[in-house]
């Protein structure tokens, strides 16, 4: 049976993608990695499909595609694809006193040619005091910032020097190395470090600036660590040799270390 079979439900149980021109579900469907559908079930699909197709001629557009009951939420952010396009989502988040719990990181070719990144964060408020739910309104202003950003009206560098990450407490080890075999002719660097507002900016900013394309990440934290995985290439989609990688890999080490934490390299 085709995955495509998922979708032949009643009308009623396609709610989410019901205003959505006929196919528009399956189409987004399957120009998605196959991961991703076997991430995904089908009632999510339909609503991630629903987010795309509300983004209309915007380079850029953010919603809470599952609200979570601690006030927390899961955010669907699509946008033009293009090289710094996962510092700038962090730079918005940032902005808005936003953190990222964990990160997936998609793209698919559209029917035009374009290529649109598809990418899915659960976020938290960066303040533990704040409990606050995370809105509808302030996830589109998200967006908004965003699509600021990739016009070039708003610069991560300034959002950088405004936040001001705090120091955590306890293990301070960080470590910021490859996996031994690449992804698709990707190298793949993870990097570990104790968790605080602002980590995927700082790392994601310094990947941009090094020159280094993420074409799919992986982010989540789990008892006050943030585990981070990218894989990367240059921006012209060529593998990046030896000698760029342990370029790449210094630089996010030293980033880090601003943060007052002990980097080692393994």
């Amino acid at each position: 049976m085709s995955w495509r079979s998922d979708f032949d439900w009643a009308p009623s149980e396609r709610a989410p993608g019901s205003q959505l021109p006929s196919g528009y579900v399956e189409g987004f469907a399957e120009t998605m990695p196959s991961r991703y559908r076997v991430l995904f079930d089908p009632r999510a699909i339909c609503k991630h499909a629903a987010i795309s197709f509300r983004r209309g001629p915007r380079p850029a557009y953010a919603e809470v595609w599952r609200a979570l009951a601690d006030g927390s939420a899961a955010l669907c952010v699509v946008a033009d694809d293009r090289p710094g396009l996962l510092s700038a989502i962090a730079a918005a988040l940032v902005s808005h006193r936003l953190d990222v719990i964990t990160a997936l990181v998609f793209s698919r070719a559209t029917s035009g040619g374009e290529v649109e990144a598809v990418d899915f964060l659960w976020v938290r408020r960066a303040e533990a005091s704040d409990t606050a739910p995370i809105g509808a309104d302030e996830v589109e202003s998200v967006g908004e910032v965003l699509s600021a950003i990739l016009a070039g009206s708003v610069s991560v560098a300034e959002i950088a020097l405004q936040s001001s990450p705090s120091s955590p407490a306890g293990d301070m080890l960080v470590v910021v190395a490859y996996d031994p075999i690449d992804e698709e002719g990707r190298a793949v660097l993870l990097v570990e470090a104790p968790d605080r507002p602002g980590m995927l900016l700082t790392i994601t900013r310094e990947l941009f600036q090094q020159g280094a394309q993420i074409a799919r990440s992986l982010v989540r934290t789990a008892d006050g660590r943030a585990y981070n995985r990218f894989e990367l290439s240059e921006f012209s989609g060529h593998a990046l040799s030896p000698d760029r990688r342990e370029q790449v890999r210094a630089a996010v080490v030293a980033a880090l270390a601003f943060g007052d934490m002990s980097p080692h390299a393994i």
